[in-house]
């Protein structure tokens, strides 16, 4: 038993020792960085990223944050192989369906850290994905957007302005709740 005593103290010391080093780590991981992520009541990032054409329709073009002034959208980042955008993906289908013949509401999903864009074209068709799905080959709007995982949500008005911001999976119930505050100018 006395063989133990110096063991514990000295686990005992390391523990004492270490805990405020990591307490001061912690809290300063990105405290000298602003925030990329765009604030909500501000102009949502300029981007232009191509779009994911059917497999045999070659190249799909470009959309820009300039081609959707005067469009409410929602620009959902995504991947194929996430959970959680798997379980959001059925309210993502509901969602476009219930505007898939307005032309006032868009829904953009926009492809995060993608493994092949032939994985993403895969899942595209095998879901039956209809929205415009761009891609971010240099992860250029997912720095912009600041996102920090997937799914986020961005919620953006006619105007250019970002209305709302959510992260995880949302619900269909939330998704109409974010458009509408966006159309009007303001948050849920």
């Amino acid at each position: 038993m006395s063989a133990r005593r110096p063991a514990r103290t000295a686990a005992v010391i390391v523990a004492a020792l270490a805990l405020p080093l990591f307490v001061l780590l912690a809290t300063q991981i990105g405290a000298d960085r602003p925030s990329n992520r765009p604030a909500v009541g501000r102009a949502v990032p300029a981007f232009e990223l191509p779009v994911l054409a059917a497999q045999d329709q070659g190249d799909g073009g470009t959309l820009s944050s300039a081609d959707l002034v005067g469009t409410t959208y929602l620009v959902n980042f995504w991947n194929d192989w996430c959970i959680p955008c798997q379980q959001e993906h059925p309210a993502l289908v509901r969602f476009h369906a219930a505007h898939r013949d307005d032309p006032t509401v868009r829904l953009i999903g926009i492809v995060r850290d993608a493994n092949s864009v032939a994985d993403i074209r895969a899942y595209v068709e095998r879901e039956g994905v209809e929205w415009t799905v761009l891609l971010d080959p240099d992860g250029t709007a997912k720095i912009d957007f600041g996102t920090t995982g997937q799914p986020e949500t961005f919620a953006v008005g006619p105007d250019g302005i970002v209305r709302e911001v959510f992260i995880g999976p949302a619900t269909y119930g939330q998704l109409e709740a974010m458009a509408a505050a966006a159309a009007a100018g303001g948050s849920p």
